[in-house]
């Protein structure tokens, strides 16, 4: 793309519509996947804490004609994106997404799902709006990650309401100065602070960032203007949601950024490199903060490799980037929210079972005697180093006096260890086993086989509708 544009709004509006709908069939892999774990992460979800008190609230506000997951009720299209996507990030098992530093999916898939509900699109859309919104979201998060994370911002709400929004305006077919106005009205409605992590609302932080998505390109589509610098201007969102000295850390990261987060704008070749192909999304394997993974990964292999039980385990010493142990700060957790959010808690309770799941996140396991009487054997150290500078160390000092121990640069389910195509569709099999008969669980799988076929996305958000 020309490097002629005044900001990069008009670029990625520009971009969003005019790119040609002929994308890899690696890209529109990537995006299948995405699209079968990210709605099984809201099946599994949509009873969940955050979901179950909101549907009172949202169902009150009028009928439309989208589908909310586990419901009867039809809602109007930002009412359903805010409900789904809350329950898509409720149990925190779906995505990451590196450049953004958000959970990706459970911002687009709602907002893009609502949006094919409204208008009556084919799955060939979903996945094409998913691609592009991705695109977007991704350029957007390098030119302020990783500051804008580790400065306390819940990427998800802010740059989450952005994809989505580009999204969606690629969706919905607007020009490109109605795409470049749904970007900037996005920015409007951005938000999230990471100290709400281990509450309700930073399950709601991914619907609230869906809505907001939605709004915003139906806005630019009815003809509301918005600024042309709110990305790059003296009051945009790089100054203002990273700092004032945003030019200085831009200098500093040259020559050591990681996940293409150069802290700058990239407006020329908007599409290249496509980021779903280039970086990928983290898939989890564990329904908790993705800043435990690299530990649970450790600690479950080397208790495999070597055969271990938990009586002969010590203690466990877990040296991290800093910035992914100040995400888990619930030492001693007095919630399922809280403990998504605790080494102590998941580690112990892997180290318990061999294993960890979404039964070990209920009110009742997290208070386990058994459990809690192992956490003081785990213990950390705060690595002040990028995580693609320093591997995630788990260390294990045994009964025996020997010690063992591993480095994980990177978790099961990233571009570097991916989960197969089978374990997608087993991981699928238990979000949906875990609504307890409420759904029609080969119903809904047959229509996520044939995402390829073009359907229609109503098809789709029918079939999450309850039994």
């Amino acid at each position: 793309m020309s490097d002629t544009h005044s900001s990069p709004l008009s670029a990625y509006g520009d971009w969003l519509a005019n790119a040609p709908r002929d994308w890899p069939d690696n890209a529109l892999h990537i995006a299948r996947r995405s699209v079968i774990d990210t709605i099984g992460c809201i099946m599994a979800g949509a009873d969940d804490s955050a979901p179950a008190k909101l549907w009172p609230v949202v169902s009150s506000w009028g009928s439309g004609p989208c589908h909310a997951a586990m419901q009867s009720q039809t809602l109007p299209a930002p009412m359903a994106a805010l409900f789904n996507g809350t329950a898509a990030h409720a149990l925190d098992f779906d995505d990451n997404f590196d450049p953004a530093k958000a959970h990706a999916s459970a911002v687009l898939v709602p907002a893009l799902l609502a949006i094919g509900d409204a208008e009556d699109p084919t799955t060939d859309a979903l996945l094409d709006g998913y691609i592009t919104g991705l695109q977007i979201m991704g350029l957007v998060g390098q030119a302020v990650n990783p500051f804008h994370r580790s400065r306390g911002w819940h990427a998800t709400g802010t740059l989450g309401a952005i994809g989505a929004a580009a999204g969606c305006a690629r969706m919905l077919g607007l020009d490109g100065k109605q795409a470049s106005h749904a970007i900037s009205l996005s920015t409007s409605l951005a938000g999230g602070f990471m100290s709400q992590f281990g509450s309700d609302t930073k399950p709601l932080h991914a619907g609230l960032a869906a809505a907001g998505g939605v709004q915003a390109a139906l806005f630019a589509r009815a003809g509301i203007t918005a600024g042309s610098h709110t990305l790059d201007g003296e009051n945009g969102l790089r100054w203002l949601m990273v700092g004032r000295d945003v030019d200085q850390l831009a200098v500093e990261m040259e020559g050591k950024a990681e996940h293409g987060q150069t802290m700058r704008y990239g407006t020329t070749d908007v599409g290249s490199p496509l980021h779903i192909v280039e970086h990928g999304l983290k898939v989890k394997r564990f329904p908790n903060c993705g800043s435990l993974h690299r530990a649970l990964d450790g600690l479950l292999s080397l208790m495999e490799q070597h055969d271990l039980a938990e009586p002969q385990i010590e203690r466990v010493l877990v040296r991290a980037p800093a910035a992914h142990l100040r995400n888990l700060m619930h030492e001693n957790p007095q919630t399922p929210a809280q403990a998504k959010f605790s080494l102590e808690y998941s580690l112990a309770a892997a180290m318990h079972d061999r294993a960890i799941g979404l039964l070990d996140y209920t009110e009742q396991a997290i208070h386990r005697p058994e459990v809690r009487a192992l956490m003081p054997k785990i213990t950390k150290e705060y690595v002040e180093q990028l995580e693609s500078d320093f591997p995630t160390e788990v260390h294990l000092m045994l009964a025996s006096g020997e010690s063992v121990s591993t480095a994980i640069p990177m978790p099961v389910g990233s571009k570097a260890v991916p989960m197969s195509d089978a374990q997608i569709w087993a991981k699928l099999e238990t979000c949906l086993d875990a609504t307890h008969g409420a759904v029609q669980k080969d119903a809904l799988m047959a229509r996520l086989g044939e995402l390829d076929a073009g359907q229609p996305v109503r098809h789709l958000t029918q079939a999450m509708q309850a039994a």
